[in-house]
């Protein structure tokens, strides 16, 4: 028994003791499972500091870009000084035309005995509009019409089974000028609007002929005009028929010295929303043989005519209504000139440059003469009487020039009567509207050293073709048409050079009337044509949305 109890003990401490070293293996490993805890525990801790602070310096990095470093510019976000500009070319589909208001005298005022007085006399004016091609509207109305009330007057195709398409209309001028609107259909070369205006009197100091087509509204545009000396007048009537004032600037040159003239009176003027204005330019340069005037809106385009009148005491030494001259060129050709006329050529240029002048007969050319041109200053040419078979007057140079040809007839008792004739860029297409009662001659030059064709077109009052008549003009030559062997009451011409004559004819209409033959008044003036091109236009938008800061 005593055994077996030694036995039960002594197993009893050896279970204890098997037991106490597996509890220290048990310890030893929650131990090491603690420790592997806390070190994972650290490392998450330490990554989680290391991606705060990575954060940390990607959140400055892009503050400081923003702060420090300036947004490029782009076409959406972008401040004034790096704007983007676009430019677009449109074709216009409304077609305006501004017609003078009737010859006028500068001062009408009742001043002395009354056989001295100043005096219209028996004048009296007409107008003639035509539109051509696809016309949706085309309508004449009376400027200024700041009220709206002036009643329009429509333009009528009177035999639509003409297959002509065109419209016509012609009215009397009053005291009023008139302005043509014309919306286009369809734009095309060959479509488009012509209108003219004349003033004839027998009697009082307009004795004589004064006529111009009408001219459409520009941002600029240049004259040569005639000379400012003492008894001339030359009124500048600028018309804005936008609703928005537009300032006006002036620049003039004369014949006396090199340079832009000092004027008498102001270089600018405003020009009020749908209204007229009117500058004296012999007022503002007198005692010149000749002007070169370049008038320059601000904001609208205006439309700009010049009347001149001369008198001598109580001589009547003419009118005209003059109008723009083209673009400067190096060759150009000025029709119409006729025997028993005398000719000055006005001419002007931005370089000194050499002249050579001809007289263009059927034949080809004849030398007239020929002249040195200074810079900034207008030349004034005599080149005398027009020789019996010369119908334009030629002028080539060897740098750009503008030039026009001042054509002087004299009739009974001192009176006379000029006309201007502007050098013009004549494009494929042309027209002119001819007004009631007048007669005179169609005259063609041809500029280039290759014969040049063209078709003539000849329209009645009511849109009906009359003939068609095809002519073919000799190289530095020139040829003229009687009005009355195209046909009567005729109401619009217009003319179609031929692709290979490269726009190389020029042509208007030496004017005549019954009225003053019958009266024994001489008359000089000219109708020039009105293009019929494609009208563009360039739209330029600039960008100018900036970034706040």
């Amino acid at each position: 028994m005593k055994n077996n109890a030694e036995t039960t003990h002594s197993q009893h401490h050896a279970d204890q003791q098997g037991r106490v070293p597996d509890m220290a293996n048990k310890a030893g490993h929650e131990s090491d499972e603690h420790a592997a805890l806390s070190s994972s525990s650290r490392g998450r801790s330490i990554s989680k500091i290391a991606l705060a602070s990575l954060s940390a310096l990607v959140v400055l990095a892009m503050m400081f870009v923003l702060v420090a470093i300036e947004p490029a510019q782009g076409k959406v976000d972008s401040d004034n000084s790096g704007s983007a500009m676009q430019t677009h070319a449109v074709t216009q589909h409304t077609i305006m035309g501004y017609c003078p208001s009737r010859m006028s005298l500068a001062d009408s005022g009742n001043y002395g005995d009354s056989q001295f007085q100043a005096s219209a006399g028996d004048i009296s004016s007409d107008s003639a509009h035509a539109a051509f091609g696809a016309i949706y509207d085309s309508s004449i109305t009376a400027f200024p019409n700041n009220d709206g009330t002036a009643l329009a007057t429509q333009l009528e195709d009177k035999d639509p089974t003409n297959d002509a398409a065109v419209s016509i209309a012609q009215s009397d001028v009053n005291a009023h000028a008139l302005v043509q609107n014309t919306q286009l259909l369809d734009t095309k070369s060959g479509a488009g609007a012509a209108s003219s205006v004349v003033s004839q009197a027998t009697q009082g100091d307009l004795r004589g002929l004064s006529a111009t087509s009408c001219v459409s509204p520009a941002l600029s545009q240049s004259f040569l005009l005639p000379a400012t000396d003492t008894g001339w007048t030359q009124q500048l009537v600028i018309a804005n028929p936008t609703d928005k004032a537009t300032a006006i600037s002036f620049n003039v040159w004369g014949t006396v010295k090199t340079g832009t003239l000092a004027l008498n009176t102001a270089r600018t003027v405003t020009i009020g929303a749908g209204s007229e204005s009117v500058y004296d330019l012999a007022a503002a340069a007198p005692q010149q043989d000749g002007l070169f005037v370049t008038v320059a809106s601000k904001d609208t385009a205006v439309a700009a005519v010049v009347k001149v009148v001369g008198l001598d005491g109580l001589k009547s030494l003419g009118s005209e209504y003059v109008t723009a001259t083209g673009s400067a060129a190096q060759s150009m050709v000025l029709p119409g000139v006729t025997k028993g006329q005398h000719v000055k050529l006005l001419a002007y240029a931005e370089s000194a440059s050499k002249l050579s002048i001809s007289w263009v007969t059927k034949a080809g050319l004849k030398n007239a003469t020929s002249q040195s041109l200074e810079a900034h200053r207008v030349a004034s040419i005599d080149m005398g009487s027009v020789p019996d078979d010369a119908m334009a007057v030629s002028v080539t140079a060897d740098n750009d020039i503008h030039a026009s040809a001042i054509t002087t007839v004299d009739g009974s008792d001192g009176q006379q009567d000029f006309g201007v004739i502007a050098a013009q860029s004549t494009p494929q297409f042309s027209a002119i509207a001819l007004p009631k009662g007048l007669g005179g001659s169609l005259v063609l030059a041809n500029r280039s050293t290759q014969e040049a064709s063209a078709d003539i077109d000849i329209y009645n009052a009511d849109g009906a073709r009359l003939e068609t008549k095809t002519v073919q003009i000799g190289p530095n030559a020139a040829s003229s048409l009687a009005l009355s062997d195209l046909g009567s009451n005729i109401a619009a011409i217009t003319v179609q050079q031929q692709a290979s004559s490269k726009n190389a004819l020029s042509w208007d209409i030496a004017l005549s009337s019954s009225t003053l033959d019958d009266a024994k008044i001489a008359a000089s003036s000219y109708l020039q044509p009105v293009s019929l091109m494609l009208q563009h236009a360039r739209i330029t938008v600039n960008e100018t949305v900036g970034v706040l800061r």
